[in-house]
């Protein structure tokens, strides 16, 4: 424990020395460091980049010449559809979006068109969070990295 002394004791007067327990406080001071450095990382791998749009503005680092692939997700799944229009339905099975069979056509998509397009996301305004983030990850997951919203 460390001490502060006021010096004064003399004289009849009370003495107003305090002990103050260091420990706790270098605890405290050591728990916000590690919680700072564990977090400082999730500024790095916690973003996906993403660009709001309003539907048919250009973005800003496409190429024309590369038409966007368009994911709209609804309730009852998932369309794929792009410019060229073609449209692929991945419904949802048994009330719940089936992840594995969008990453199946986004993988038949990926071999017809090597070179990845940007993807334009449209969910439906009743879609939770989740299901727009694990969506989101699947197409990180099969290379598609450039992702707007319509």
């Amino acid at each position: 424990m460390a001490s502060i002394s006021s010096g004064g004791g003399g004289s009849g007067r009370k003495r107003v020395d305090q002990e103050i327990p260091l420990i706790p406080f270098i605890d405290l001071l050591l728990c916000c460091v590690m919680f700072l450095l564990v977090t400082a990382i999730w500024n790095e791998t916690g973003e996906v980049p993403a660009e709001l749009t309003a539907a048919g503005g250009a973005e800003e680092g496409v190429r024309d010449d590369v038409e966007p692939l368009i994911l709209e997700i609804t309730g009852s799944g998932f369309v794929l559809a792009s410019m060229a229009g073609d449209r692929i339905e991945v419904p949802a099975s048994e009330g719940a979006p089936d992840y594995a069979a969008l990453s199946q056509r986004l993988e038949e998509r990926h071999r017809i068109q090597p070179n990845t397009p940007p993807v334009k996301v449209r969910p439906d305004d009743d879609i939770s969070a989740d299901v727009l983030v694990t969506t989101m990850d699947v197409l990180r997951q099969r290379g598609y990295a450039s992702l707007s919203f319509l």
